[in-house]
């Protein structure tokens, strides 16, 4: 096989796998980022659109349609984009890295990457397993959604 066939066969491995990755749930989204398109500027995109965004090396998922612009990266808008992160079990032993915009489970744990802490999502009057999506890391909420891990 010549070095040519060599790689187009790659690249129709590649894109048999991203076409079977459209199907994948969240959980098994979040293992093979980079199987889905990469975020740029200029392109629309519909809610629940799920694109890789290199410069923070995360999956996210489009919360609201819109045509991307180079100052509305995911990272920065969280009211459009959710960031998927289920490779983490939510334990004080294995939190979840928590970033701005993310849906937070009651009852899970979760590092704060400002200051490294780990906090539990809790909030009296709700169930563990319950979802709030926040656009504030843990230690800015404190005493309202989370508390500080001992």
């Amino acid at each position: 096989m010549t070095n040519e066939q060599k790689i187009e066969r790659a690249r129709q491995m590649r894109k048999a796998a991203m076409i079977a990755a459209e199907g994948y749930p969240d959980e098994q989204a979040a293992e093979v980022p980079t199987l889905y398109p990469a975020w740029e500027a200029g392109i629309a995109v519909d809610v629940d659109g799920r694109y890789y965004y290199e410069a923070d090396g995360k999956l996210y998922k489009c919360r609201q349609a819109h045509t991307t612009q180079a100052d509305w990266t995911p990272d920065k808008t969280p009211a459009m984009w959710a960031v998927i992160d289920v490779t983490h079990a939510g334990t004080a032993e294995d939190p979840i890295p928590a970033s701005r915009g993310m849906d937070y489970v009651y009852g899970k744990y979760y590092r704060d990457p400002e200051d490294g802490k780990t906090y539990l999502c809790k909030r009296e009057g709700e169930e563990e397993g319950g979802t709030i999506n926040l656009q504030y890391l843990p230690h800015e909420v404190v005493g309202q959604y989370f508390e500080e891990a001992v």
